[in-house]
């Protein structure tokens, strides 16, 4: 099979973009494919910090997805600011692999993979209504809201799911999926949109009804999951992918991290990001 797994990063995002690759190569010694960073551009010297991995390559977000990206934001302002978040688009126009795996850049890897890619299934995530029981997404607005407050199974998402991590068969990795998902990034739809999300709607409106739902286990959002631990709803060993949502980003400084980074139940999550990201500067020094 030929494989690939991607991700998107800018220049504050070289860190935990290190880290997920190297989290990913170092538990999943099976993989032999492609590393593709979607990028519109680094400073001076960073593409060079990804010299240590096989098979990189960056590739720049398409000028079609761009022009998209472009109209919305021109006509609803407020999304400049997060336009580089659609660029997850691009990786279905990454053609020609067999299986492809998505991942945002603020995730750790920190176990095998290797099972999904028996899955027969074309598209595979995490659900995002953890924590929400009786609860789906309006299609207008996005917002979670009470099943029964719909008179209509149409006017919700049946089951919505997390972007941060996606697998991909060849089946959708094409022209008319990647066509598909562009035409839906429309101030029509997003100008109705009540919640912080952008890509995850455009996925989420594409796919609904055609995802094969993945345990949490290789989704798990550290700052809304740990309840999960507590309630003995996840085994930590179980974990295969840790996700830093928001602002907690462990290679940043916020009040967000200094509160979570305090949290006891946390701790030993931040201290595996950090030793993950002291190898990757260990092998980067001996390099030199």
């Amino acid at each position: 099979m030929k494989t690939c797994i991607a991700t998107v990063t800018s220049p504050d995002f070289v860190p935990g973009t290190l880290v997920l690759v190297h989290s990913f190569l170092k538990r999943n010694p099976w993989f032999g494919g492609d590393i593709v960073i979607i990028t519109d551009g680094l400073q001076a010297g960073q593409e060079d910090l990804f010299r240590n991995f096989p098979n990189v390559m960056f590739r720049k977000p398409g000028d079609d997805l761009l022009l998209h990206i472009g109209s919305l934001c021109r006509q609803l302002p407020d999304y400049f600011a997060k336009r580089k978040r659609f660029y997850s688009i691009e990786v279905f126009n990454l053609q020609g692999y067999d299986q492809l795996f998505f991942f945002d850049s603020d995730m750790l890897v920190t176990g095998d993979l290797s099972e999904i890619m028996q899955h027969p299934a074309d598209l595979m995530a995490c659900s995002d209504m953890f924590g929400h029981p009786g609860r789906v997404r309006d299609k207008v607005t996005f917002k979670r809201k009470p099943v029964s407050d719909f008179k209509e199974e149409s006017a919700f998402l049946s089951m919505t799911f997390n972007a941060g991590f996606i697998a991909i068969g060849s089946n959708y990795l094409n022209n008319n999926t990647y066509e598909g998902l562009m035409q839906l990034i429309h101030k029509d739809i997003y100008e109705k949109i009540r919640t912080h999300n952008t890509d995850q709607v455009v996925f989420n409106l594409y796919f609904d009804r055609k995802v094969a739902f993945l345990p949490v286990e290789y989704n798990f959002i550290l700052s809304k999951s740990l309840a999960l631990f507590e309630t003995k709803m996840v085994d930590p060993g179980e974990v295969k992918i840790l996700h830093f949502t928001g602002n907690y980003k462990p290679w940043k400084s916020s009040s967000k991290m200094d509160e979570l980074a305090a949290n006891p139940d946390f701790i030993p999550y931040f201290k595996r990001w950090h030793s993950e990201y002291s190898e990757v500067i260990r092998n980067l020094e001996g390099e030199k």
